[in-house]
């Protein structure tokens, strides 16, 4: 009689363990009823690109619900990124090397989150890193030099410059020449009393300038604020596009 009841109080106490487990499975599935299915993918129009040039990622989203909620967030350890969505333009930077772009995509409580590498080689650049400061006592500090270009090899060939506000106190205006024409003309570039040293780069169109192989003199000037030893260095410069050499005259 023992072992009967034994026997039973076992069997209700599997029943109730059975139920119990059924619920939690249910309550599972009824929480997964609310997940949206998120998946990404990315491709690129080329996976190598030399510097400076650019290529396009598209990100293909499978997603269950209304795409119009999503948010796109990219990234990259190097190079910039132009545009936003599910499109964007890759740009290469002055650097070789192997860059990796990130996308992570959210509907708010589903997040997705994949990368995709692009390889950046040299190409045909000219890159000169004269690690040169601007010198002088006058207010008008200028480095000149002498840009030798055997062959192009695209239509916009692009200046790239890096400058470090080193120990300048206060920003400054930068001009650039080609042949004594003006490519830029007092662009204002640095902080006033910067926390730290600041790097200051960008690039420049000069299709217009350089359309051809031959010799070429290339000026940087600077209109000091204040005038101090060793405040600003040119750190580097690259012509993107073109092969050749360019030496500094002194």
């Amino acid at each position: 009689m023992k072992i009967q009841k034994l026997q039973k109080y076992l069997h209700i106490l599997f029943l109730l363990l059975s139920v119990a487990l059924i619920s939690a499975c249910d309550t599972d599935n009824l929480l997964d009823i609310d997940r949206e299915m998120l998946d990404i993918d990315l491709t690129t129009d080329a996976g190598t690109v030399n510097i400076g040039d650019t290529t396009t990622i598209n990100a293909h989203i499978d997603y269950s619900g209304d795409a119009a909620v999503l948010v796109y967030e990219w990234d990259t350890n190097g190079g910039r990124i132009v545009g936003e969505g599910t499109s964007i333009v890759f740009v290469a930077p002055e650097t070789a090397g192997t860059y990796t772009i990130t996308l992570e995509v959210s509907d708010g409580s589903v997040s997705e989150r994949t990368n995709i590498q692009i390889q950046v080689d040299l190409g045909n650049a000219i890159i000169a890193t004269p690690n040169r400061y601007w010198q002088g006592a006058t207010f008008t500090q200028t480095l000149s030099f002498r840009l030798n270009i055997e062959e192009l090899f695209r239509d916009n060939i692009t200046l790239r410059y890096e400058i470090l506000q080193d120990t300048a106190q206060a920003g400054a205006f930068l001009s650039i020449a080609i042949d004594g024409t003006p490519v830029i003309q007092d662009k204002r570039i640095g902080s006033v009393q910067p926390a730290r040293m600041m790097s200051i780069a960008d690039d420049v169109d000069v299709s217009s300038f350089i359309s051809a192989p031959g010799n070429y003199e290339l000026t940087l000037s600077l209109e000091i604020v204040n005038v101090m030893e060793d405040a600003w260095l040119l750190q580097k410069l690259t012509i993107i596009g073109a092969e050749g050499t360019l030496s500094e005259i002194r």
